[in-house]
C-alpha cells in the first residue's frame, strides 16, 4: 500500500516530501493569484479608460439633444399667432425656419390645441390631419405645457421608428395655443449616426440604449439596431446598468459574449451610451504573459522535484 510505504520512509525522506508538497502548492498558488490579480488590475484599468470615453460621448449627445429643444422653442416662441391664425399660417412659418429640417431628419410638425397635425416640413409626408394625442410628448405639452422627448415607436405615417422632441407653444398671455414638435427618422442618416458609426478597439462598438423600455435603440453592430433586451432578472449585471448604474463591470450579453461594458447616462433622454469590447480582445495583452507565467512555474517545479 503506498500509505504503508510512506511510513517505512526516513523522518528525512518525509520532511523532504513535505516540503516540496508545500513548495508546489505555494507555488502554483501564488503563480495562480499573481494571474488573476493582473487581470483584475488590467480590467480596472481598460474600465476606467473606457468609462471616460463613453462619459465623453454621452454628453456630446446630451449637447446635442439639448440644442435641438433649444432650437424648437425658439421657433415654438414665434409660433402662437400663426397656429392661432390656422394651417396656412403654420405652414408658412415652418417653411420659413429651414434649420428644423437639418436639425430633424424628418423634419418638423405644429399641432393645434386638441393635438391635430396642422402643418409640417417637410410637407409632403401625409401627416397634416392626423391626431397625436395619444403620443405622450405631445399630450404633455398641451395639457401640462411641458417639453419632452418622446419614446422610440413607430411613425403614425412612416411605420419606422422614431423618436421626438415636443414644446408648448403659448400666446402673450402665456395660455397654451398649441405644441410643436422635432422628429427623428432612425432608419435615415441621423446625428446619433456620429457615436454608432465608430468602433470601440477593433471589435467593440457602442450601443444606446432606452432604459425604461429595454430597448437597444441603435448600435455599431447594425443586426442589434432596436434589439430588445432580456426581462428583468435574466443578467443581474445588466439589470444593474438599467436601473442606473453609471460605471464598468464584465458581464456576458445576450448573444453569449463575454464584454467589458461601460455605460454612462444622456442626462436630456434618460438613456444610456455604451461601449462594449470582447473581453478576447480587452485582455489578450495579458494572456501571452500568463502562459510565460504558467511555463516559468512549471520550470521552477521540475527543478524543484529534480
Amino acid at each position: 500500500m503506498p500509505l504503508n510505504a510512506f511510513k517505512r520512509w526516513s523522518l528525512k525522506s518525509r520532511v523532504t516530501v513535505f516540503t516540496l508538497l508545500i513548495f508546489f502548492a505555494s507555488l502554483w498558488s501564488l503563480s495562480y493569484y499573481a494571474s488573476r490579480m493582473l487581470r483584475s488590475d488590467l480590467e480596472h484599468v481598460l474600465g476606467q479608460q473606457q468609462f471616460a470615453s463613453v462619459t465623453l460621448i454621452a454628453q456630446e449627445l446630451n449637447q446635442e439633444m439639448a440644442d435641438r429643444l433649444r432650437a424648437l422653442g425658439q421657433v415654438a416662441r414665434r409660433a402662437a399667432p400663426a397656429i392661432q391664425a390656422g394651417p396656412a399660417a403654420t405652414q408658412a412659418l415652418l417653411d420659413q425656419n429651414a434649420l428644423l429640417g437639418d436639425l430633424f431628419n424628418f423634419g418638423a410638425l405644429a399641432y393645434s390645441r386638441d393635438g391635430t397635425a396642422i402643418a409640417e416640413s417637410p410637407l409632403g409626408a401625409g401627416r397634416v390631419g392626423l391626431n397625436y394625442m395619444d403620443n405622450a410628448t405631445v399630450a404633455a405639452a398641451l395639457t401640462q405645457g411641458t417639453s419632452s422627448f418622446s419614446e422610440v415607436h413607430l411613425g403614425k405615417k412612416l411605420r419606422a421608428p422614431v423618436f421626438g422632441m415636443t414644446v408648448p407653444v403659448r400666446d402673450a398671455t402665456g395660455k397654451v395655443v398649441g405644441a410643436l414638435s422635432g422628429v427623428i427618422d432612425l432608419g435615415l442618416p441621423n446625428f446619433l449616426d456620429n457615436v454608432t458609426t465608430n468602433r470601440y478597439g477593433q471589435t467593440g462598438g457602442y450601443l444606446l440604449i432606452a432604459p425604461k423600455q429595454r430597448l437597444i435603440i441603435t448600435a455599431t453592430d447594425k443586426s442589434r439596431h432596436m434589439e430588445q433586451l432580456p426581462a428583468r432578472g435574466v443578467s443581474p449585471v445588466l439589470d444593474r446598468f438599467l436601473d442606473g448604474y453609471q460605471g464598468s463591470a464584465v458581464m456576458v450579453n445576450p448573444h453569449g459574449v463575454e464584454m467589458l461594458v461601460s455605460d454612462a447616462g444622456i442626462a436630456a433622454t434618460d438613456w444610456i451610451v455604451s461601449a462594449v469590447l470582447p473581453t478576447t480582445e480587452a485582455f489578450s495583452p495579458i494572456h501571452s504573459m500568463q502562459q510565460r507565467l504558467v511555463m516559468a512555474t512549471l520550470v521552477l517545479t521540475l527543478l524543484a522535484a529534480a
